[in-house]
């Protein structure tokens, strides 16, 4: 069986198993929103759930970790902890409302397990960061993770996070355990987008999986954090519990998402536009909140404003460098291209850049005198300098280059511009582009008419 057979395989074993996921959640959902078997069976299913989805998730993320190898392992390795961790709270949670019959107290040894999961959790996503691409390189990463937070505390103010912190009913205690968990989320947010913003082409399946389901649960916890403030998070639970199962079974998808080791190889593409834009589009939240406000008959506290104007002088700094950067790259290929033309254009063969479409993109003068022609070459087929059957060969031996051939060469008979013939050695390489694909070709031509008739000669003398 071959790979890509295999690779089929595992990706119809994924959506089943997705959908399956998908029919579980769709099922707590109903059930804990419409209470449809009484109290103490929906409490049971609510707690259990929840802690079922978190300890599936680990198992899952340490399956994968045993899988993988260096950064990778270590990643999903953190990863299993921290669910099995919040696994291990939300089963002290059901000892109190389960086996003890109680209300849960707040904060609770539940709580502990919960907000020790956070640190495994950052460190884990931490750990699948690759190395930077396109712009996210180095220091540019932190601030554009400075940007993240700063948009997305802005929009938890907005929506509640405000409540939380001036509730002046709430002990210290509680309130620095309610204002936890949207804290942790923030920050888990903003290291995953960045994780997200450099990942290669294999890895955004799974970080995508991870960031829905990071925000599912994230959600989750914000609104049991405002609702709890409030006093209005029921006994029975709430429909946002939903949002734990959601966000676990969808990491544990994140841990079996299938890839094929051809995938793997692939690591050098540039970012693509939605990862150049997903850190903006946290922005664009933030934006979207403040105009809320506004329409809803709300002013910006103090908080907010504040906010607003750290989070202009930011991006005013990110327009700043990505200038500079985008100025710093062009000037580099513009030498890497005059470079590579002076290279080409002293070199003691005949070297011809061609394009994809056979075309000649330049030639040096060397190519030029040894088929007696003269001018601009650019824009002319490669192809007219051989005879018919010589030029299908041709083609065909560079279009070989782009099923992963390194370099091919051969021996062709050339027809100059003055119509004489002229036998050459020939060399030809693929030049890639970040994209997978190549950019275009460079072939060597050196001239062998000597070498031939030699050959020719001694092979009919033999022949006598």
């Amino acid at each position: 069986m071959g790979p890509g057979v295999g690779l089929i395989e595992s990706r119809q074993k994924f959506v089943a198993v997705a959908g399956l996921a998908a029919i579980a959640a769709l099922a707590f959902a109903a059930i804990v929103q419409f209470q449809l078997f009484g109290a103490t069976a929906v409490t049971a299913i609510d707690d259990l759930g929840e802690a079922m989805a978190a300890f599936i998730a680990a198992a899952a993320c340490a399956w994968a970790g045993r899988r993988a190898t260096g950064n990778v392992r270590v990643g999903w390795t953190l990863m299993a902890i921290s669910a099995a961790l919040w696994g291990a709270g939300e089963v002290a949670w059901s000892v109190y409302e389960i086996g003890l019959g109680i209300d849960v107290p707040f904060p609770s040894w539940a709580d502990a397990g919960f907000l020790a999961a956070v640190p495994f959790a950052v460190a884990a996503i931490r750990a699948f960061w690759t190395a930077p691409r396109g712009t996210a390189s180095r220091w540019r990463v932190w601030l554009d993770g400075a940007i993240i937070a700063g948009a997305l505390t802005f929009t938890g103010w907005a929506f509640g996070l405000r409540l939380v912190l001036v509730d002046p009913d709430d002990p210290i205690v509680e309130k620095a355990f309610e204002l936890a968990y949207p804290v942790a989320d923030i920050l888990i947010g903003t290291i995953l987008i960045l994780a997200i913003r450099r990942a290669t082409h294999q890895q955004q399946g799974r970080m995508i999986l991870l960031l829905g389901g990071v925000a599912a649960y994230s959600l989750a916890d914000s609104a049991f954090s405002y609702l709890t403030a409030a006093g209005a998070y029921g006994v029975l639970g709430n429909v946002i519990d939903a949002g734990w199962v959601v966000g676990y079974l969808m990491i544990a998808l994140a841990a079996i998402w299938p890839a094929s080791d051809a995938m793997r190889a692939v690591d050098r593409t540039p970012v693509d536009r939605w990862q150049v834009a997903l850190p903006w589009l946290t922005v664009l939240l933030a934006g979207a909140s403040a105009l809320f406000l506004v329409l809803s008959g709300h002013e910006l506290d103090l908080f907010l404003t504040a906010l607003t104007g750290v989070g202009a002088g930011l991006l005013t700094l990110n327009m700043i460098l990505t200038h500079r950067d985008f100025l710093a790259m062009l000037i580099k290929s513009q030498t890497s291209e005059a470079t590579l033309a002076e290279v080409i254009d002293r070199a003691p063969a005949g070297v011809v850049r061609i394009g994809n479409d056979m075309r000649i993109i330049d030639a040096n003068p060397r190519f030029k005198a040894l088929l007696h022609t003269a001018g601009n070459q650019s824009g002319q087929q490669i192809t007219r300098y051989f005879p018919e059957s010589e030029a299908a060969r041709f083609v065909s031996r560079l279009k070989g280059l782009q099923s992963g051939a390194e370099a091919v060469e051969d021996d062709s008979e050339a027809v100059r511009t003055d119509g004489s013939k002229v036998w050459v050695h020939w060399s030809a390489t693929a030049v890639p582009n970040l994209r997978g694909g190549n950019d275009f070709f460079i072939a060597m031509f050196e001239d062998t008419t000597a070498r031939h008739e030699a050959e020719a000669a001694a092979a009919a003398s033999l022949e006598m």
